[in-house]
């Protein structure tokens, strides 16, 4: 494992005073790979963006930004839901309810008061903005 991170947290190139590890730069080679899958409309661009969440959790929790490297749990998460929820042929757009909008702002309003204090205790730079995402 140990070699895994040294290889991982290795410096591949510096551009204007700003060291490139190589696990940075694959994460972002997956986030562009989802973002150009995504101008397609195909649904193989969800897995793409759980894999680059999860290389961009690892790379912030070796940088010791625990909140961040947390966020990206809810952005995996996210990427599971949509590989789920597209259609085959795409995005399959809908509607919510009064019922299910009341719902999504009750249970939105709830984990941004309730994990406010979590990301604050484990030292969130931008607790409040982190929390909302």
């Amino acid at each position: 494992m140990q070699s895994i991170n040294s290889f991982a947290m290795h410096v591949l190139f510096s551009a204007w005073d700003y060291d490139v590890t190589v696990l940075e730069f694959v994460a972002c080679a997956t986030s562009l790979l989802g973002v150009w899958l995504g101008v397609y409309g195909t649904r193989k661009t969800w897995p793409w963006w759980a894999i680059s969440s999860a290389l961009y959790g690892f790379l912030f929790y070796q940088w010791g930004l625990i909140a961040s490297a947390a966020l990206q749990i809810v952005f995996i998460a996210a990427g599971i839901w949509g590989w789920f929820g597209w259609g085959p042929k795409g995005a399959v757009p809908a509607k919510l309810n009064r019922r299910e909008l009341l719902m999504w702002i009750t249970s939105l309003l709830v984990l941004w008061i309730g994990l406010a204090p979590v990301f604050a205790s484990i030292g969130a730079a931008a607790t409040w903005s982190d929390t909302f995402l």
